[in-house]
């Protein structure tokens, strides 16, 4: 018996050596928010191309890419801000309604390109570049997405860190003084940062007469994007 209740004792002294020893902590985020004018552009570019035959499928994605490549060019988009992200060949099916079974019809081809445009005025001259006067139904070029960045971002973030950290502070000791504690010290501090996600603006092929291109060509707004800093941070207190 006394060996028993050697061992609940020192079990509830552990207990409460434990419960001690852990801090009584104060935890917040703070943000840090700036807009900025961005000064590069990202497309998606999917270039594409449809065949009976795998190998004339490839070869028409082939010619496709040299002519999209070469109005890159045109514009002086670098190499290094050209980017294959995926290329795909696979098989087409149709149903047929009267075996009731899938039935192959060709091969589709596609290679998808992230591209940084730098000069971001001449964008619109760009896409207007990718188009072509009639619509071919065995190949072409989609532009998937496009996003707006700034090639100073993580120095903007770097830059945002000590306002962040501060609106933590301040949100702290406002806590604080409302539960009547004091903080002691910084227990736990980490971040993170946050960008504009890409924005949509075209899904499906180009298809725009040179007349009609030379007298509307397209106009992108960039806007503003917003560089946001996060941290998360524990305070104990006493």
């Amino acid at each position: 018996m006394k060996i028993f209740f050697t061992i609940l004792l020192s079990l509830s002294f552990l207990s409460q050596a434990k419960a001690e020893s852990q801090p009584s902590l104060i935890s917040v985020n703070g943000v840090s928010e700036k807009n900025v004018d961005p000064n590069i552009l990202s497309l998606s570019i999917e270039v594409w191309s449809k065949a009976t035959q795998a190998k004339v499928a490839q070869g028409n994605i082939a010619i496709e890419y040299k002519r999209v490549q070469s109005t890159l060019e045109k514009f002086k988009v670098k190499k290094e801000d050209i980017q294959t992200e995926s290329y795909s060949l696979n098989p087409e099916y149709v149903y047929d309604q009267r075996t009731q079974q899938n039935k192959m019809t060709g091969f589709r081809a596609a290679q998808t390109l992230r591209v940084t445009v730098r000069k971001t005025d001449e964008a619109g001259g760009l896409l207007d570049g990718l188009s072509y006067e009639g619509k071919s139904a065995t190949a072409g070029v989609n532009l998937n997405s496009i996003s707006w960045d700034v090639d100073n971002r993580e120095a903007l973030q770097v830059a945002g860190l000590s306002d962040a950290v501060k609106a933590a502070k301040i949100k702290a000791e406002e806590i604080a003084k409302a539960a009547g504690v004091k903080i002691k010290s910084v227990y736990h501090i980490s971040h993170g940062s946050f960008s504009a996600e890409p924005r949509p603006v075209h899904r499906g092929g180009f298809s725009k007469s040179m007349a009609l291109a030379e007298a509307a060509p397209t106009e992108l707004s960039s806007g503003q994007i917003k560089v946001r800093v996060e941290v998360q941070a524990a305070y104990q207190i006493e």
